[in-house]
């Protein structure tokens, strides 16, 4: 997720590019597996810092479900809007040096080129479901036996809880009176 800026950074200030892009061979991170392309659109704007780079793509990640431990394929569509600096003058090639560096700011390369990938990773982190569920009424799996309770109901006794035995003992001669 590569595009060359040079020409955007020689344009005046509020000139916009924009691009749809198809990416079939990204790594976002270890954790993250990717399952199929990453499909996309970026706009990049020039502002008097360098750009504003703004767009959405959409992917699919290769899950666990918490309840049954399957793998499944969860699809995700993520928005992104960042700032980009430049770290080389364009016209120059002098560098250039960035008085508000902070979290909130990705660098363009000194050969004028954004790489969109950590932007889009970071996003797709905040974007992860809490609990991933391969569906959402998931049945999970027996505690006792480990049986997938969405293929049917085990063989299992039910287990029960010795502190409310007191209750049954109750309930017992409640029903012989």
């Amino acid at each position: 997720m590569l595009f060359n800026v040079a020409q955007l950074l020689k344009s005046p200030v509020g000139t916009s590019l924009e691009s749809d892009f198809n990416e079939e061979q990204v790594q976002l991170d270890d954790e993250l597996k990717l399952s199929g392309p990453i499909t996309g659109h970026a706009r990049m704007r020039h502002i008097n810092q360098g750009l504003l780079v703004d767009g959405w793509v959409d992917l699919t990640l290769e899950m666990a479900c918490v309840r049954c431990l399957k793998e499944f394929q969860q699809p995700l569509h993520v928005t992104f809007g960042e700032r980009f600096v430049p770290t080389v003058d364009v016209v120059t090639g002098a560098p250039v040096r960035f008085v508000d560096e902070g979290d909130d700011v990705f660098f363009i390369d000194d050969h004028h080129q954004v790489d969109l990938t950590e932007a889009i990773r970071q996003r797709t982190l905040l974007e992860l479901p809490a609990v991933p569920l391969c569906k959402p009424d998931c049945a999970g799996l027996c505690p006792s036996c480990g049986h997938d309770l969405n293929t049917g109901p085990c063989d299992c006794e039910p287990e029960v809880d010795t502190r409310l035995s007191a209750l049954k003992v109750l309930l017992q001669n409640d029903s012989t009176n």
